[in-house]
């Protein structure tokens, strides 16, 4: 039989974070304690208040298709909450498109707006899926190295250097994924002034806006000047309101881009779910006291493994939002997969090797505090054991 497999799925892998979540399932199954720090999802439930208005749509017979674009009194919703929160003024009608998460909403994006050949800049390291979907679209992934001393931020210095005429957009993640770090007010003008200079479209994935700590805000790509007609902006419920199974995020762009990506969407997924949507759209409008309470609980997680990083003598960028950190641990001399199935297989402490992120993030290890406080502080110890009996050996 011939192989049916085409040469574009070659090129996208099995993601490590699922190959790391199954083999450290495979252990728990086997009897052993392991320390879930691979995972990117909260721990808590949805808020009851969310989930009792998606059961009240349920029993008002909300399921059947919504439109493409989302319900209208959901779009109004989140129309408001951008103008509210965000400084981005969207027409609810032309201007936001409510998707299956945060990812589809990518995914709708990439597939939509890009031609074979047109080169994309991603963040290296940066979100797995960013570069698979940009090779699903036959467009180039361009990375852009990102550093430490810039906290894993673009400098424009450097993206001169890679920008060519194939360049069409920039994918800007802020708050960041792998690395819990964002980029200040500052650096996002003078990547917006990049942007301007050479007509780039910015996708700007925003799925953890609210997530901040230390007092740092978040601001927009969409709402600095000039930037409005040429961003993308995708925003999500998973990780904010503790969604990620209700698979409900949204974009919102100007309306020639949404006209054109409404078109991927419909043929890909039709429509986001009906109820959910009213469950989404409690979380906009409802009280916000769970996500404060979560807020704070990931603040307690995230000084603990912060400064126990620290005192260990592992070098890692003060996390400023998300649920991540991400520690250099090239002292060891072992890659970043060799170390994270060393750690997993002795200790049983699960993490995501930093290469999985790109080229760039090898020596690291994503590190999750998206699990219990209890269980961040026994991770910690094991951690801890791990290093000094690896120094001993020295």
């Amino acid at each position: 039989m011939r192989d049916f497999e085409p040469q574009k799925m070659k090129k996208i892998p099995f993601t490590g974070i699922r190959r790391v979540m199954e083999k450290a399932s495979k252990l728990q199954a086997e009897g052993k304690s392991v320390i879930h720090f691979e995972v990117g999802q909260p721990d808590f439930d949805t808020p009851e208040n969310i989930k009792e208005a998606a059961k009240r749509a349920l029993d008002e017979g909300k399921t059947s298709y919504s439109s493409n674009y989302g319900y209208v009194e959901f779009r109004k919703a989140i129309a408001e909450k951008l103008e509210r929160m965000n400084g981005i003024q969207a027409d609810p009608m032309t201007e936001i498109m409510v998707t299956t998460g945060g990812e589809e909403a990518v995914a709708a994006a990439l597939l939509s707006l890009l031609e074979k050949g047109d080169e994309v800049l991603v963040p290296d390291p940066g979100y797995i899926p960013y570069v698979s979907l940009v090779k699903l679209a036959e467009g180039v992934p361009v990375a852009v190295p990102l550093s430490a001393e810039d906290n894993y931020c673009y400098h424009v210095d450097r993206l001169e250097q890679l920008v060519t005429p194939r360049t069409k957009l920039l994918i800007l993640c802020s708050p960041g994924n792998p690395t819990g770090t964002m980029m200040s007010r500052e650096a996002l003008e003078d990547l917006s002034r990049f942007c301007q200079k050479h007509d780039l479209l910015v996708l700007a994935d925003e799925a953890y806006e609210q997530i901040i700590y230390d007092g740092n805000k978040h601001i927009s790509m969409a709402s600095l000047p000039g930037m409005k007609e040429r961003t993308i902006t995708v925003q999500s419920f998973s990780k904010t309101y503790s969604m990620c199974g209700w698979r409900i995020g949204y974009v919102a762009a100007p309306a020639e881009l949404i006209r054109i990506m409404v078109r991927a969407h419909q043929t890909i997924v039709m429509n986001a779910c009906a109820f959910g949507q009213f469950g989404a759209m409690e979380a906009l409008t409802g009280p916000q006291d769970s996500l404060h309470k979560m807020l704070q609980e990931f603040d307690r997680r995230r000084q603990l493994l912060y400064q126990g990083l620290v005192d260990l003598g592992i070098p890692c960028n003060r996390p400023q939002a998300a649920f991540y950190l991400f520690p250099d641990i090239s002292e060891f001399g072992m890659d970043s997969f060799a170390f994270a199935e060393y750690l997993l297989d002795n200790y049983g402490v699960a993490t995501v090797p930093g290469v999985e992120f790109g080229a760039n993030g090898e020596n690291h290890l994503r590190i999750s505090y998206a699990t219990s406080y209890e269980d961040c502080a026994e991770g910690l110890r094991r951690i801890g054991q791990c290093v000094a009996d690896l120094r001993a050996r020295k």
